[in-house]
């Protein structure tokens, strides 16, 4: 028996070791603490069959030892109080905390103590019994007893809980109801046994696919129910669907013989469906059974637009990986004028899908999408070839090549972890005879993430002699960080910045920012510029170069030749 005695009174921790080695109890081990802090820490570190705790402490009384001693978790000590005072409601007081006995100190002997220390181990151990019996009880309650998954009971309360967190926090949940398609024909053909050991396995295999925090029960039947506790991005739910529709999709291997099955799945979201754990479920059933109507073997969005965003999505990443191989992307050039003479002193290159079926697909599209399924690194080298080709053949142009202009390309934060990518510009540079310090390339601060593999590609870059510019200035929280740690020559302030300023009085962050910029010897260059006054305004405060629908949106290159050749001298 282990036991451990908290008193600061070493007199009397001194007399209950004396009545204990009279007592004949079995201990193994009588360890000390003189304090609260310390007594609890003793208790946390070892197990204790017996604590004997003194009620009187310098820091906390016993009883708020014993509350945070039973807070503790599965902490199953039996508790003996001990105190001078004889107030019997102290006694009812310390016993209702927790306490399995209660003894004046001036009554301790060693018949007594072991009494006590006896009865309370034995209370302890009922005690435990009894929370091991409701904790049982309440499994039984809230599990389903063939796949040991949760039951209908225990979603229908998590899916409240989870509806309630969300209307505090605002995050957005999403439910998957599933059905395995014609399961009734394997229970009539292999029997019930059979059929049971599908379930099984299919729970088995929907349990793996879940994130933290996600959940998952059986609600009877074949049917079972995926709760996605929190979701950001459309494609975090198709993601999970792909997965459930996969493992849904594999054979059941059971006593030698392989079993084919399929599902139907019903997603509805949270609060864009529903928003109340009952309407939730309909909107969520209503979609399976649509699986269900159309065949079995897929998914279905309850919401419309919803389901018609995730078709489109799943068709662009499909569509882009073979864009390249079909000539469908084209760059775009949006000029860059000087503040004063407005001679044209940069462009940046701009992608454009051209698909043939859906038009013009925005870059705001299927950037993203390229960026989540790896293909942007073989984008972003496309469109560095691209720009410095046609760079190459402006350069050579009778009137453009007297132009002293540079060109500007975006790379994304996927690009910074493309080890081979210093290497391909460097290539580029070399092929289409194009100076480094005529490129540009333009990262925004969140393209800045990992920022030891951003900062060795950067340097990468820089090394080579190109221009690296920080897009969007001011509008993160760290620019100042990156200003410092990586090698930028050159800041672009934001459009929101500029494009709605219509008076001298709203112009106050950007006279701020620009004086900033200049103030350490940054090139600027100010985006959205659209009227005469932001025009005037930029040049006034230095801004080197304009860019903007002022003077031009993205065009194609042709027409930046229009636009920027000297015309013809009349004879």
């Amino acid at each position: 028996m282990n036991l451990l005695i908290i008193d600061d009174d070493a007199v009397d921790r001194m007399a209950a070791i004396r009545t204990l080695r009279r007592s004949d109890l079995p201990l193994s081990s009588v360890d000390q603490a003189h304090s609260a802090g310390e007594g609890i820490h003793f208790a946390n570190k070892k197990y204790y069959d017996i604590i004997l705790l003194d009620y009187q402490l310098p820091s906390q009384n016993g009883i708020e030892v014993l509350r945070e001693l039973r807070g503790t978790e599965n902490f199953s000590s039996a508790i003996v109080m001990l105190s001078h005072s004889s107030d019997e409601e102290l006694a009812l007081q310390c016993v209702e905390a927790g306490a399995q006995d209660f003894i004046m100190k001036s009554e301790i002997n060693a018949s007594r103590l072991k009494r006590a220390i006896l009865i309370a181990a034995e209370r302890s151990n009922l005690e435990r019994q009894v929370r091991e019996s409701h904790e049982q009880l309440r499994n039984l309650a809230e599990q389903d007893s063939l796949t040991g998954l949760s039951n209908r009971y225990f979603f229908d309360a998590a899916l409240k809980d989870l509806i309630t967190q969300a209307q505090l926090d605002g995050r957005k949940i999403a439910l998957l109801l599933m059905d395995l398609d014609k399961f009734k024909h394997i229970n009539d053909s292999l029997g019930h046994v059979v059929g049971d050991e599908v379930l099984k396995k299919v729970a088995s295999r929907l349990r793996g696919v879940l994130g933290i925090g996600d959940k998952i029960c059986r609600l009877g039947g074949d049917e079972f129910a995926i709760l996605l506790n929190h979701f950001e991005h459309l494609n975090h739910v198709r993601c999970l669907v792909d997965e459930v529709m996969f493992e849904l999709s594999q054979p059941v291997q059971y006593s030698g013989r392989t079993i084919d099955i399929s599902g139907s799945v019903g997603v509805a979201t949270y609060p864009e469906c529903a928003v109340t754990a009952i309407d939730l479920m309909k909107c969520a059933d209503v979609a399976m059974y649509r699986s269900k109507g159309l065949g079995g073997k897929q998914a279905q969005y309850y919401s419309k637009q919803f389901h018609q965003k995730i078709e489109s999505r799943i068709r662009i990443e499909h569509d882009l990986k073979r864009a390249i191989e079909r000539d469908e992307f084209v760059l775009y050039y949006q000029p860059q004028v000087d503040s004063q003479s407005f001679d044209l002193v940069g462009v940046e290159a701009l992608i454009r899908w051209q698909h043939p079926e859906m038009g013009l697909v925005p870059p705001d599209e299927f950037i993203p999408i390229a960026e989540e399924s790896h293909f942007i690194n073989e984008l972003g080298r496309w469109v560095m070839d691209e720009a410095c080709k046609q760079f190459q053949i402006w350069l050579n142009k009778p009137g453009m090549k007297d132009l002293n202009f540079t060109i500007s390309v975006n790379l994304s934060a996927r690009q910074l972890k493309d080890a081979g990518l210093s290497e391909f510009l460097l290539e580029c540079l070399e092929r289409y005879h194009i100076p480094a310090d005529r490129i540009e390339l333009e990262l925004t601060e969140s393209s800045l993430e990992s920022s030891l593999v951003a900062l060795d590609m950067l340097n990468k870059m820089s090394a080579l002699g190109v221009k690296l510019a920080l897009d969007d200035f001011g509008t993160g929280y760290s620019s100042l960080s990156h200003l410092n740690e990586y090698p930028f020559n050159i800041l672009k302030i934001d459009k929101s910045f500029v494009r709605f300023i219509e008076h001298e009085d709203e112009a106050s962050l950007l006279k701020a920012i620009s004086s900033f910029a200049h103030s350490l010897g940054f090139d600027t260059v100010a985006e959205g510029v659209e009227t005469s006054f932001q025009r005037d305004l930029c040049a006034r405060l230095g801004v080197k170069r304009l860019q903007g629908y002022f003077f031009s949106p993205p065009i194609p290159a042709n027409e930046i030749e229009i636009m920027w050749q000297p015309k013809p001298a009349i004879q």
